[in-house]
């Protein structure tokens, strides 16, 4: 008998907890042995998907929704030093999970760290310093998609493009940074790429900014113009819901490790990706590279302080749970 508590005690020790009961569903990476790990408030998820190129090394970062399709952006590194490579953008059906078609932006994006769809089948993919703008039509059609890009924009002083999304209107982008005093994000206007295609622009041209969380990875502006924000390293997750207009957190809900970009779906679903156990953070203490929806009705709101830019620093600063492994190495490339 005791031989078999200790060989069951062994063998669950390396089992990771699954997500919830809901099916992954495309295919599981190599070196993923088991389910996805059990994540804060899994409970509110309601599908997952295995994200596209992990095996091939892709670490998945920004999200978006067109056309009933999910469009998930990438940049491939296995090495936790490495924080740059070439950028693809995935195009999955979020029924089945398959991967649909790909796209491989140009040799110059490094960090596509963000994707927004604008309306009119056009794609808007950010990387730190510069955003593209792509016809989904010709990037993701068979054959030669070289002209897929239509213009792109160099983005310079306090504008950075970790993460893009658009309100309807302006193209917003965000920087990643851990002083909260340089977190912002600034709307730029839409026709930007027509006026400053191939040209840089900074702060001067942006209609307005506000204030951002530190460490901010994503947003995503629902139906009624509240403006989400996810935060993130290889210790805590977190998705704040903000006044668009000021900045203002009203809600935060913790979240999954390595949390990346978001997207609202046509019935309001929202979208997002951890780069947790990609093969560049296969050694973090989660093991979740999955595309996932989630019921933001089912969601338990974070019961720490209300303060905007403390939470993020102060929420999930914790040691790893029993049997579950940590590195101290963070990603924090998006800079």
């Amino acid at each position: 008998m005791r031989s078999v508590v200790t060989t069951c005690f062994a063998l669950c020790a390396f089992l990771p907890l699954t997500a919830s009961a809901v099916e992954v569903l495309g295919k599981k990476p190599g070196h993923v042995w088991g389910g996805p790990s059990s994540v804060a408030n899994d409970q509110a998820i309601t599908r997952m998907i295995w994200a596209p190129g992990i095996d091939d090394g892709y670490v998945p970062q920004g999200v978006t929704w067109s056309g009933g399709a999910l469009y998930l952006s990438g940049y491939r590194s296995t090495d936790p030093k490495i924080d740059r490579g070439p950028c693809r953008i995935f195009k999955v059906d979020p029924e089945n999970g398959n991967t649909l078609a790909q796209f491989d932006l140009p040799e110059d994006c490094g960090h596509v760290g963000g994707l927004a769809y604008v309306g009119k089948g056009i794609l808007i993919a950010s990387d730190t310093r510069r955003l593209y703008r792509i016809d989904a039509a010709a990037a993701f059609a068979p054959g030669n998609s070289s002209n897929a890009v239509t213009a792109t924009v160099g983005l310079h002083g306090e504008v950075k493009g970790s993460f893009v999304d658009f309100d309807g209107s302006a193209v917003f982008v965000g920087s990643f940074e851990r002083d909260a005093a340089k977190a912002k994000g600034h709307f730029l206007p839409l026709s930007i790429f027509d006026t400053h295609n191939g040209k840089t622009v900074n702060e001067t041209a942006a209609i307005r900014s506000i204030p951002l969380p530190p460490e901010a990875q994503g947003a995503a502006f629902d139906k009624g113009g509240n403006l989400w924000i996810t935060a993130s390293s290889s210790r805590f997750g977190l998705l704040y819901r903000l006044d668009s207009k000021t900045g203002h957190v009203a809600t935060s809900y913790e979240m999954v490790i390595g949390i990346e970009d978001i997207a609202f779906d046509d019935d309001g679903r929202l979208w997002s990706v951890s780069e947790a156990g990609s093969l560049r953070w296969q050694r973090w203490s989660k093991t979740f590279p999955v595309l996932f929806g989630v019921d933001l009705s089912k969601l338990k709101e974070n019961r720490q302080p209300a303060a905007a830019h403390g939470r993020a620093q102060a929420v999930l600063r914790l040691p790893a749970r029993a049997g579950e492994r940590h590195v101290g190495l963070h990603d924090r490339a998006k800079r």
